[in-house]
């Protein structure tokens, strides 16, 4: 028995099976149901009660027995068009639920030079000014030949670098660079972190260990705090 048409139209593969049979059938018993469709009893029933909730089958009592019998096909098209305008109802209610959906950490450990191209790359695919706090310039010459092209792109997609360099040396060095603005912490304030904002993430890197390590965290409010107050200290004397 071909169900596909209608379970296209949402109903269950049991609720297509009984209305097909009612129809083939007319008003009859729901034993005759359960050996027309070949379904177990308990089946039939589920079938035939969510298909009367839905306004597809209707009952009558004869001689103290019920009989079913299914509504007419065109009654499918009322069915559909009434699910429609009660989805019309629905959906507004399902957005603001959706509204609610509480926002999720996401956070990722990168280890070694891969891991601070993968940190780069997703830089690139922010798109977004990146601020760098405890800014050395080591990424230059740790990643000296990833770094040029990252650079290109980064000038092509009109990214800024806005720095909060460790030293006044390696600001001199890198303001001579497209798209670059900042300016040095007070003396005593260098450091083996560097933090990263861009977008909706924060990139932390460790480069005390032989090997550099990064910690990634992607989301919106941790990052917006972050640049908040990576801004107040740029905005401060």
């Amino acid at each position: 028995m071909d169900t596909s048409n209608l379970e296209k139209l949402g109903l269950t593969r049991n609720e297509s099976i009984i209305y097909i049979s009612l129809l083939k059938l007319g008003s009859t018993s729901a034993q005759n149901l359960i050996k027309e469709s070949e379904l177990h009893r308990s089946r039939v029933y589920d079938a035939l009660e969510s298909l009367q909730r839905k306004g597809l089958v209707s009952h009558v009592i004869k001689d103290f027995k019920k009989y079913f019998q299914a509504v007419d096909p065109d009654q499918l098209l009322k069915y559909l068009e009434e699910q429609k305008e009660y989805l019309k109802e629905v959906l507004p209610k399902l957005n603001q639920i959706k509204g609610m959906k509480k926002e999720e950490i996401n956070a990722t450990i990168y280890k070694g030079k891969e891991g601070l191209k993968a940190i780069h790359s997703e830089m690139l695919k922010e798109g977004k000014d990146v601020r760098v706090l405890g800014a050395k310039g080591l990424i230059f010459s740790e990643l000296k030949y990833f770094m040029p092209n990252f650079e290109r792109e980064r000038i092509k997609k009109k990214m800024h670098w806005i720095c909060l360099w460790d030293k006044r040396s390696v600001e001199q060095e890198r303001m001579k660079d497209s798209l670059v603005k900042g300016k040095t912490l007070p003396s005593g304030s260098d450091s083996n972190g560097v933090v990263n904002i861009f977008g909706d993430k924060v990139a932390i890197v460790l480069w005390k260990e032989l090997y550099p390590t990064g910690f990634m965290i992607e989301n919106k409010d941790i990052a917006d705090a972050f640049r908040k107050w990576f801004d107040l200290i740029l905005k401060s004397k």
